[in-house]
């Protein structure tokens, strides 16, 4: 095709957006929003706070759970970001600029007898 022949492949931001979005602002949000919308006392009357018998109420407890869940999804994110960056190259690195795939060089272990 004409038209491709001086097109610069570019790669997509989308993948990334989704992997992050998914991985990264879902849960925070969805933290932010249970921190709000949760209450900030027990309803059983139980004491609030950490031992003695004692349990967070539920809007703090979302918060522990963000943290605790915070460097799991960094990482998760991180080797998300990896593996889209891997995919692409492989996929737009095997194309010439033309948009015609490299032909096959002959070399020693295509000799034919």
């Amino acid at each position: 095709m004409a038209g491709e022949a001086g097109a610069v492949h570019r790669r997509s931001l989308r993948p990334y957006l989704v992997a992050l979005g998914l991985l990264w602002v879902a849960p925070a949000v969805l933290v932010l929003a249970l921190h709000l919308l949760l209450p900030d006392h027990n309803a059983s009357g139980q004491c609030t706070g950490l031992g003695f018998g004692c349990t967070p109420p539920p809007s703090d407890m979302v918060i522990l759970l963000g943290y605790l869940a915070a460097l799991p999804l960094l990482v998760l994110g991180l080797v998300a970001c990896l593996v889209i960056a891997v995919v692409q190259a492989r996929r737009g690195g095997g194309e010439q600029p033309d948009g015609h795939a490299p032909t096959q060089r002959s070399g020693a272990g295509s000799e034919s007898s």
